[in-house]
């Protein structure tokens, strides 16, 4: 496909329509996701005065996963890497092979950390809060959700697997069903309807779980009975041979820099949540529900960024890496503009947003000021999320996302807020807008870096 390069736009109808085919799906994924991920929160936000404990105590009770999740999304955004360029270029044993690497990987490392986060639950919940209330609260709920890391472990990969190859209505689908399950099973077991006990934060914990178990057996059913273009199996994943080997050492060589970026990010993430934390329940609360808000608004950005990623590896692969950059600069001018969308949207309707939460009106005032803080840190996320997942990681150079990512995180932000917050004593909107500032250092080397076409890398054998 010809381009020239100084259109910031690709003029081919063609390829919009696999942006459109690929992003549309993955953000409606994201947006059930997100759904299913907030039904506890929203649910546990309805049952009255206890519902910014109840609501502290789910989300505190979330960051372990939330952490493990980043530490997954890492290896599934290394391993993707390499099976979209693979896709490219048609070698379906290589993407068997990789497949087989990563499901392994995940069940070793996520059965280990279910068992830590069990054997250490009081001292886990008691990294985020000092009150023996949301404490007691978060054991109950985390103790029933651990079960479900392993099994969220393969939906993920086998998830991944299928976006690579553009096969992405088999997670949107698996999302749907997951959403409709919990949904359904919240609204009986956390206020005791149908028959059901009376459970409350322990009911929001099982309707997870099993939501959880159902979305794995139904991407396990599409894998096993419907695949027809990878044609992904439990023999050609497993099986030993020197090229099994080659690809264990590719596997290891890009995913670890995603790995390691996404970790240190979820840490980073995690401390974010211990700042706040320890300013006050209430002021986790705001944040809370701001970060719902915000979850919204990164949808598209989220979508785009993983079309990206697919679009260029597949361009890379297939021996058309003169598409690279074109199709990276259409795809963050895209991302951009959507991004700006957002944030307006987000600006529009905080208020109405915040209203939804059965919280304390100081509680919704300081999370109205978040979300207006937020509006903005939107629009820059928007750009960042598509130039380092999409563009620099769907290029092959995952070391130099990995340093975008993280370093001006843990060396300029979370210091900042950690002063705003402790020695300054700011508000927590102010502290937020600390908590954010890397987002600005991010965009810069993106945008400098993108133009420079040195994360345009071949990376198949």
């Amino acid at each position: 496909m010809q381009t020239r390069k100084s259109q910031i736009f690709v003029r081919d109808s063609g390829f919009y329509r696999v942006v459109l085919s690929l992003a549309i799906p993955m953000t409606l994924q994201n947006v059930l996701q997100l759904l299913l991920n907030m039904m506890d929160t929203v649910m546990l936000g309805r049952l009255g005065s206890s519902s910014e404990a109840l609501i502290s105590a789910a989300n505190f009770a979330n960051q372990p996963f939330f952490v493990y999740s980043l530490f997954l999304f890492g290896m599934v955004s290394g391993m993707s890497v390499l099976i979209a360029q693979y896709w490219g270029k048609g070698d379906t044993d290589a993407i068997n092979s990789i497949t087989g690497i990563a499901l392994t990987a995940a069940v070793i490392v996520g059965s280990i950390v279910t068992i830590v986060c069990y054997a250490f639950t009081p001292q886990v919940m008691g990294l985020f809060t000092k009150s023996a209330e949301v404490i007691s609260l978060g054991v109950k709920y985390l103790r029933i959700v651990l079960a479900s890391y392993v099994i969220a472990s393969m939906t993920s990969i086998l998830c991944g697997v299928m976006r690579s190859t553009e096969q992405v209505g088999i997670a949107l689908g698996s999302n749907a069903v997951g959403i409709i399950t919990n949904i359904a099973l919240n609204y009986c077991l956390i206020f005791g309807k149908f028959g059901f006990p009376r459970m409350e934060i322990e009911g929001a914990a099982l309707a997870t779980l099993i939501a959880k178990i159902v979305e794995f057996l139904v991407v396990l059913v599409y894998v096993v009975f419907f695949d027809k273009r990878v044609k992904l199996g439990f023999r050609r994943m497993f099986t030993h041979n020197a090229k099994k080997k080659a690809m264990l050492s590719d596997f290891i060589r890009y995913s670890l820099p995603v790995i390691f970026n996404e970790t240190m990010w979820g840490l980073g993430i995690t401390f974010h949540s211990v700042i706040i934390g320890h300013i006050g329940d209430a002021a986790y609360a705001a944040y809370t529900v701001a970060n719902i808000i915000e979850k919204i608004g990164l949808l598209s950005a989220i979508g785009f960024a993983n079309a990206t990623q697919i679009i260029i590896g597949k361009e890379i692969g297939a021996g058309r890496s003169e598409n690279a950059y074109p199709y990276a600069k259409t795809m963050l001018a895209l991302s951009a503009l959507l991004g700006l969308i957002m944030s307006g949207v987000v600006l529009l309707v905080r208020v109405p947003a915040v209203g939804l939460f059965d919280i304390a009106d100081s509680t919704k005032s300081a999370a109205v000021n978040i979300i207006g803080v937020m509006s903005v840190i939107i629009f820059i996320k928007s750009f960042n999320t598509t130039a380092i997942v999409g563009a620099i990681r769907g290029g092959g150079d995952t070391k130099t996302a990995m340093i975008f990512d993280f370093v001006p995180m843990w060396v300029f932000s979370i210091p900042l807020g950690a002063i705003a917050a402790h020695f300054l004593k700011f508000p927590v909107w102010w502290v937020y807008a600390c908590l954010m500032s890397d987002e600005l250092i991010k965009s810069t080397f993106c945008l400098l870096y993108i133009r420079s076409k040195k994360w345009i890398r071949n990376v198949t054998r």
